[in-house]
């Protein structure tokens, strides 16, 4: 998705309570958490008000998501929220550093996520709890679907392979826990859901900013898409969220599971 201002939006209404709601009950106060790819950083404050007085870290490749969370951290008063620039390959942390991770919506953007979930259990303290939380856009739902739409998904599939990520990320974390080692591994699917009068028009906006900012350059520049076929797509999702019966639910698979 990149971070513009469509992207950065999106990632940011997502919060520890409703997004990370399956990993915060086994947070103590004291505790020293990761968040793994955080963003905008928005998770990390919600993590680092839950272990109070201990601490909370977000990490991410990119700089101007960092000062996000830093600045909003500065205005809630969270002096044990930080926020370090770091590859998910190679945490600059020593080993058995936390007593529990999160990470969400990383994993499908790696080419090698065991390798990520390696490192991941490398710094987490024995007995530590890692939460994962991974899309899985094989499971969305999306209704009413005209020809514009179902064009716009197939080819940010298309464009996510193209890089490398998996869409369909979210039905291996379980798997892939047990393979880097963890143990009392489970998982379970759940939705995102956008419906409603008082949700839709903004999701519809933010969405299709979203496909004009991150998506329509690379699709054009590939050659797989017109500039005027890209237009027809942005106005669909506009006026998608005008259809006073519109849904759109985005599959989270979600992993529990300890070192």
């Amino acid at each position: 998705m990149g971070y513009g201002p469509a992207a950065t939006a999106m990632m940011a209404s997502r919060t520890a309570e409703r997004h990370a709601a399956f990993f915060v009950t086994h947070l103590k106060p004291g505790m020293k958490v990761l968040d793994c790819g955080c963003g905008p950083g928005s998770i990390t404050l919600g993590l680092a008000e839950i272990v109070a007085p201990g601490e909370a870290i977000g990490t991410d490749v990119e700089d101007s998501q960092l000062e996000l969370g830093r600045n909003a951290a500065m205005k809630r008063g969270l002096s044990n929220a930080h926020f370090e620039c770091a590859d998910a390959y190679q945490l600059p942390f020593a080993d058995e550093s936390f007593d529990a991770v999160f990470i969400s919506a990383v994993l499908g953007n790696l080419r090698e996520p065991l390798r990520g979930l390696a490192e991941i259990y490398r710094v987490l303290k024995p007995g530590g709890v890692i939460g994962v939380k991974e899309f899985d856009h094989g499971g969305d739902l999306l209704y009413p679907l005209d020809a514009n739409l179902l064009e716009s998904l197939e080819l940010y599939y298309r464009l996510r392979r193209e890089y490398g990520h998996d869409p369909e990320s979210g039905r291996k974390v379980l798997g892939l826990l047990v393979q880097a080692g963890f143990r009392d591994c489970t998982m379970k699917a759940t939705y995102e859901t956008f419906s409603g009068s008082e949700v839709l028009p903004q999701f519809g906006a933010v969405y299709a900013m979203l496909v004009a900012e991150a998506f329509a350059e690379p699709l054009q520049r590939l050659g797989w898409v017109s500039p005027e076929a890209m237009q027809g797509m942005i106005k669909s999702w506009q006026e998608f969220a005008k259809h006073p019966g519109a849904l759109f639910a985005l599959t989270w698979c979600e992993g529990l599971a300890w070192k």
